[in-house]
C-alpha cells in the first residue's frame, strides 16, 4: 500500500452522470455493469452506493465469483445478472442460483438445455442472449429456431428477459451499418418469440455506445458501463464527436519524490534513455505494480502550467517526467501531481496517447493504489 497516492472516486459524480443517463435515456430500466471491480474503481463500494442511493435494481457482472462477493457483502434488494463465466454446469457452485437473486445470462443452446432439464431451476426467471453478429457469447441467430422449440419442448410460455450485444456501437451510427444489421436480427428473434406464442418480459441491446446514440431506447432496458465513469464510447478519439458528457468519477494522484536538473544527453533510468535537451526531472512514486504500465513511456502529463513526459522505461515503482526548459525552482517536493482529473477528456486522452482504452487504464490500477471515496 501507498500512503502518498491515491486513487479517489466521487460517488456525487457517480450520481450526476446518473442523471445525466435518465436525459438520454428517461424510459428505460437500468442493468449497471459492476465487472471488474466497478471496472476498477470498488466493485463492493460502487454497488452498495448504486443500489442504495440510485435506486439501481439489477447489476451486471462477468463472474459468478463477482456476484457472489456482492451479494456476500450486500443484503439490499437487488439482482445480480452473470454476463460471462456463468459456471451453470458447475455442480458445486451453481446453487447460487436459486432463490439468491443472482441470475445466469443463458448463452448457448448446450447451457440453455441444461438449465431446462435441471430442476433447481425451474422456479428461475430465465435470461437468454442471443449473439446477432458480434461472435462471442449468445446463442447463435442460425439457432434460434432450435432454442424455441427447446422451450417449447419442456413448456416453456413465459421468458424473463431475451438481449443482444451490439458489437460496433463505439462507431458513429450510419443506416445499414453492422449496428443496424444486428438491431434487425434481433427484432426478428422477437417475432420467432411472438409466433411462436412464448412471451418475454424484458428485452435489452443497449451498452454505452448505443445509449450515448440513444440507439435501441424501444427495448426495456439498457446496459450503461464505462460511460457511468464517466468516458465516453462514441468520438473517443475526437472531442468535437462527443456526445456524452459525463465526469469521470476517479481521481488518479500522487505526488512529487524528486526534483533534479537534467541536463542534455544525461542518461536516466533503466536502459539509460539519454535527455535530449536541458530541463527538470521530476520523479514520482508510481510503476507497475500500481498498474503504471509499459506503454505509458512517452506519456505528456501536466504539472500546474507546464507539461512534460515519461522519458524513457517505466522505472519499476517510479516514473521520470522530463519538463524541457523548466528550472527546478518550478516545482516542489511532496506537491500533488495528477495523473488524470475528473475531466472526461483526460483519462480518454490519457488512453489514446498510450494506444489504450479507458477501460484498460482504470482497470490496471492496482490495490497498491489506496482508493478513497468521497460523497457530499
Amino acid at each position: 500500500m501507498r500512503h502518498n497516492t491515491e486513487f479517489e472516486v466521487d460517488l456525487n459524480l457517480l450520481a450526476n452522470n446518473f442523471r445525466l443517463l435518465n436525459s438520454f435515456a428517461p424510459n428505460n430500466e437500468i442493468i449497471f455493469m459492476v465487472k471488474a471491480n466497478a471496472y476498477g474503481h470498488g466493485i463492493l463500494e460502487i454497488s452498495k452506493f448504486s443500489t442504495e442511493n440510485l435506486n439501481v435494481k439489477n447489476l451486471g457482472v462477468a463472474s459468478l465469483g463477482e456476484a457472489l462477493y456482492i451479494k456476500e457483502k450486500l443484503r439490499n434488494n437487488f439482482d445480480v445478472w452473470v454476463f460471462s463465466d456463468t459456471e451453470l454446469t458447475n455442480a458445486e457452485v451453481n446453487h447460487a442460483y436459486s432463490g439468491n437473486g443472482i441470475r445466469p445470462v443463458v448463452s448457448s443452446l448446450r447451457l440453455l438445455l441444461f438449465y431446462l432439464e435441471n430442476e433447481k431451476f425451474n422456479n428461475e426467471e430465465l435470461i437468454i442472449k442471443f449473439d446477432t453478429g458480434m461472435n462471442r457469447l449468445g446463442i447463435s441467430y442460425k439457432e434460434v429456431d432450435k432454442a424455441i422449440d427447446l422451450l417449447k419442448k419442456y413448456k416453456v410460455s413465459t421468458v424473463k428477459h431475451i438481449m443482444t450485444h451490439f458489437a460496433s456501437s463505439f462507431i458513429k451510427l450510419k443506416p445499414g451499418d453492422k449496428t443496424h444489421q444486428q438491431y434487425e436480427k434481433f427484432k426478428n428473434i422477437k417475432k420467432k418469440f411472438e409466433n411462436a406464442q412464448i412471451k418475454f418480459l424484458e428485452s435489452s441491446c443497449s451498452n454505452s455506445g448505443a445509449i450515448e446514440q440513444k440507439f435501441a431506447l424501444k427495448e426495456t432496458h439498457i446496459r450503461p458501463g464505462l460511460m457511468m465513469y464517466g468516458p465516453r464510447s462514441v468520438g473517443s478519439y475526437k472531442k468535437e464527436d462527443a456526445l456524452w458528457n459525463g465526469s469521470t468519477i476517479s481521481h488518479f494522484k500522487t505526488t512529487i519524490l524528486k526534483v533534479e536538473v537534467a541536463k542534455k544527453g544525461m542518461p536516466i533510468g533503466y536502459g539509460g534513455h539519454v535527455c535530449h535537451a536541458d530541463g527538470t526531472l521530476v520523479y514520482l512514486p508510481v510503476g507497475y505494480g500500481d498498474g503504471v504500465l509499459t506503454y505509458y513511456s512517452g506519456l505528456k502529463l501536466k504539472y500546474k502550467n507546464f507539461e512534460g513526459k515519461i522519458i524513457g522505461r517505466v522505472n519499476m515503482d517510479l516514473i521520470g517526467v522530463f519538463f524541457e526548459g523548466q528550472n527546478v525552482e518550478d516545482f516542489k517536493l511532496g506537491d500533488e501531481f495528477t495523473i488524470w482529473s475528473h475531466e472526461q477528456d483526460d483519462v480518454v486522452e490519457l488512453a489514446n496517447q498510450v494506444k489504450s482504452i479507458p477501460y484498460q487504464v482504470f482497470t490496471a490500477i492496482t490495490s497498491r493504489v489506496p482508493k478513497s471515496f468521497k460523497f457530499q
